[in-house]
């Protein structure tokens, strides 16, 4: 029964959902863990110390930070800014690929996809080019960018809070594969859509005025300095990105 509990709840997790029911990745892992401690499998206590709260804190923290920055409108106006400086196919890729990318170090990528997804989109639309090579470029920058750092996605928390790597040496030997990663997106992006790419004629990619909430940005961004610089002066990641957050919950 044990092994049936975990066979169908990893096949849930890969998959993303289990058939007739309404269940996602996180409450499918949810329920197998509470199946597993049903039949006595798992105790209770061995449950709770599989947790590793080191890597919770800091993704606990970091969402706070991320959703304070959506409100504000960080990620439209950056976008859109962003969007302006566009003036070819190709040069609006690589300002897609690169600020999703950087963004994504920054911040969870998968926020920075969320948040950047219809703003691509309708640009893409209004200018009458194919969204799929720049949504590809979106996606696969979040994932390259996001492993430049310890907080640029769950998988880099774990490791981190797991190793004891500080952040600056965690970043020294991943910035340039990351950034090479980035380069080797836009070129095999080009080249495989290259009736998209092969065109060089200027196009006007100006966006329509961002909405922000001055207040709260200002607040983000000072929360998101002091995260950068605490991390920077090594302090614990968690610790850092959590006195952090606590400032946006004042």
């Amino acid at each position: 029964m044990e092994s049936a509990v975990i066979l169908l709840a990893m096949v849930g997790v890969a998959v993303g959902r289990i058939p007739y029911l309404r269940m996602n990745r996180a409450t499918i892992a949810l329920a197998g863990a509470a199946a597993l401690i049903a039949l006595g499998t798992l105790t209770p206590e061995a449950a709770f110390g599989a947790l590793d709260l080191d890597t919770l804190v800091l993704i606990f923290a970091m969402m706070i930070i991320n959703v304070n920055l959506k409100l504000s409108g960080f990620f439209d106006l950056v976008g859109r800014r962003i969007m302006r400086v566009a003036s070819t196919p190709r040069l609006l890729l690589a300002l897609v690929i690169l600020s999703s990318g950087v963004f994504s170090a920054l911040f969870l990528n998968d926020t920075v996809v969320l948040m950047f997804t219809p703003l691509v989109a309708s640009l893409t639309v209004a200018l009458k080019r194919d969204p799929i090579p720049y949504m590809m470029g979106l996606a696969t920058a979040a994932n390259i960018g996001s492993m430049a750092t310890i907080i640029g996605n769950p998988q880099n928390m774990l490791i981190g809070a797991s190793s004891g790597i500080g952040f600056l040496s965690f970043t020294a030997r991943l910035a340039v594969p990351s950034a090479l990663g980035l380069a080797a997106a836009w070129l095999i992006l080009v080249l495989i859509y290259r009736r998209e790419f092969t065109e060089k004629t200027a196009f006007n990619a100006a966006a329509e005025q961002a909405l922000f909430y001055r207040a709260l940005l200002v607040k983000s961004l000072v929360a998101v300095v002091l995260l950068l610089g605490l991390t920077v002066a090594g302090v614990r990641v968690s610790v850092a990105a959590l006195c952090s957050s606590a400032l946006l919950l004042v």
